[in-house]
């Protein structure tokens, strides 16, 4: 049973012992966001009004530390917070110095490296005002280029996500719009990255622009696990009207179709939208949260071809007025759970799952209980323990930042996938992580922006429960400019740890200065044998989780292939006759590119 209001009758405490029972953490998180420095207190956003029904948030890695920060929107004075974390989770507000303007009506937050040199930049949607497009200068310190990259016009701009929808190699930006908002009638955008800092609008010309409906979300998700990044749009006033969710299926070639026959394109008040394999059966679901009328849960067993609701056999419709979410493993027992901040009179949801349907409602043993209107949140490890925080946005309040306390719990081990990205997808965006253990499965995707509004970590955690390691990793890398899509597959990773993932044309490349040299290969020989530790998962080339004889011999077969598009060809043998006399193609070690090269080249041609 679930009480609604507060102060806690002896209903709620009865509820609040019944899931302890049910095997919930007592008090499994704890608020800590003023004890961390992080301050910043959220008045804009206000339903009903005329403001942004909530302010985004964000948990990313800004100064490429190894460690998230935390940006917010907002507050009274529209200033976006910046919070440089320390490593442990300690934040200093840096947001002075970071971005000195005061935009008005921020709404929205999706980071990724849109001109790929290395770090996260940031869009801003805004409501009723110009999207922001903030370049991150590499010093912590962020430009707004929208103007001068060609993201233009006014909208009700809500939520925003990065993916690359052409596979060109360069990520392209998609903004929801709430059509209708007074009088505005600013349709979602799709800004494809030109590749040279500028953009060009394309939503209208591929016939994705949502027809004017009131398109809260916009997210993307390789739903149906053939390798390219689909659009799917949560649209608002679905429960009053002809209005429903809309999914553009990628055709693989940079254009796409609505799929109004796969079911789900559902009518309701769509607050947003999160991915996450509940069931872990390693397909993703569709969270959609909802008004009173019950969230939904879309559930695919076809590999994303037909869809049905599955919310009330997994328990979480909720019946409360609910905006964003996000699927975490709290527990870190392997299955992952739901959190969903909903407006008073309902309190948030926390749904733990066990591994088996209904999960169990835990929000108060949890310690996630909260009495305020909240619309954004986003997850990630802030404090680098192994287990993943929860940052929430609520309205006329503080932000919270709800500290996991599970690490440290018997049979509580993680693992932490950091995807490296192909050329210019620094990030790795729309690569797709399947991972098998002691009988379970779970999947993820790399993703910039699906939590509503909102972004949370790209590094991708796996709670473990008993087990020490992964049986299997399957990882496909979404296309890349003249890189066809490529899977690997990683054996017993070990817990406990953050692996770099990396695609095949990067493995080997020890020193990351782009080729596979003399250097890169003594670096391997001297590894052999070693304990495998993440700095050496690039010497890894077969995926067994330690560096061998047999990783040398595959070096050694993959250092011909000169220009990585995964063969020995003849743009390979152009590029060892161009380093003849130089080290630049040494494959024996012998100091000079020369004839010996060329015959181990040939040997491998093709």
């Amino acid at each position: 049973m679930r009480c609604h209001a507060a102060p806690l009758s002896l209903v709620c405490v009865a509820a609040a012992l019944a899931a302890v029972a049910r095997g919930a953490l007592a008090q499994a998180f704890s608020e800590q966001a003023a004890a961390r420095g992080l301050s910043y207190f959220v008045t804009q956003g206000e339903f009903g009004g005329l403001g942004q029904f909530g302010c985004g948030v964000a948990v990313v890695d800004l100064d490429g530390d190894g460690d998230d920060d935390i940006v917010c929107t907002g507050n009274a004075k529209d200033r976006l917070g910046f919070f440089q974390n320390d490593g442990a989770g300690t934040f200093t507000d840096v947001s002075a110095s970071a971005y000195g303007a005061l935009p008005q009506k921020a709404s929205g937050i999706a980071a990724g490296d849109y001109d790929a040199d290395g770090d996260l930049d940031i869009a801003v949607t805004r409501w009723l005002k110009a999207t922001l497009l903030l370049r991150n200068n590499g010093d912590f310190t962020f430009t707004d280029v929208a103007s001068a990259s060609g993201i233009t016009g006014v909208g009700a701009g809500a939520g925003c996500a990065w993916a690359d929808y052409d596979g060109d190699g360069w990520i392209d930006l998609a903004v929801a719009n709430r059509a209708g908002t007074s009088a505005n009638q600013t349709r979602n955008k799709l800004w494809r990255n030109n590749g040279n800092g500028t953009f060009t609008e394309a939503a209208t010309a591929l016939g994705i622009d949502n027809g004017g409906f009131p398109a809260f979300m916009v997210s993307w998700c390789d739903l149906d696990l053939d390798g390219d990044q689909d659009l799917y749009v949560g649209n608002d006033k679905g429960s009053s009207s002809p209005r429903y969710n809309r999914l553009y299926r990628n055709n693989g070639n940079g254009t796409f179709f609505e799929d109004i026959d796969c079911r789900a394109g559902v009518a309701c008040d769509a607050m947003g939208t999160s991915y996450g394999d509940l069931d872990g059966d390693g397909q993703p679901e569709i969270f959609i949260p909802n008004i009173q009328l019950g969230n939904f849960l879309l559930r695919s067993g076809n590999g994303g071809i037909s869809w049905t609701d599955a919310a009330a056999a997994a328990g979480v419709q909720s019946f409360g007025t609910c905006w964003g979410s996000v699927f975490l493993d709290g527990e870190n027992d392997g299955d992952l759970d739901l959190f969903v901040g909903a407006m008073i009179p309902s309190l948030n949801f926390y749904y733990l799952n066990s591994g088996t349907w209904p999960l169990a409602d835990a929000t108060f043993a949890s310690g996630l209980s909260n009495p305020n209107d909240t619309y954004c949140v986003a997850q990630g490890d802030v404090d680098g323990d192994g287990d993943q925080d929860i940052l929430v946005q609520d309205r006329m309040a503080p932000v919270r930042l709800y500290m996991n306390n599970a690490v440290g719990q018997p049979n509580r081990q993680w693992i932490k996938l950091d995807v490296q990205g192909r050329g210019a997808n620094t990030r790795g965006i729309g690569t797709r992580l399947v991972a098998q253990w002691a009988g379970k499965t779970a999947w993820r995707e790399v993703a910039a922006g699906t939590d509503y509004k909102s972004q949370s970590s790209y590094r991708q955690h796996i709670g473990l429960g008993a087990a020490t390691t992964l049986d299997t990793l399957t990882v496909t890398f979404p296309k890349a400019g003249a890189r066809s899509a490529a899977t690997r597959v990683l054996t017993g990773l070990p817990a406990g740890s953050t692996w770099p993932i990396w695609p095949p044309e990067r493995l080997g490349d020890f020193d990351g200065d782009g080729v596979r040299d003399a250097g890169d290969r003594a670096a391997l020989k001297a590894a052999i044998g070693a304990a495998f530790v993440p700095a050496l998962a690039v010497l890894d080339m077969d995926g067994d989780s330690g560096v061998a004889a047999d990783d040398l011999a595959a070096f050694d077969e993959a250092q011909c292939d000169l220009d990585g598009d995964g063969a020995v060809g003849a743009a390979d043998l152009a590029a060892l006759l161009d380093a003849w006399g130089t080290a630049r193609a040494d494959f024996d070690d012998d100091g000079t590119t020369g004839a010996s090269d060329l015959a181990l080249l040939l040997v491998r041609w093709g």
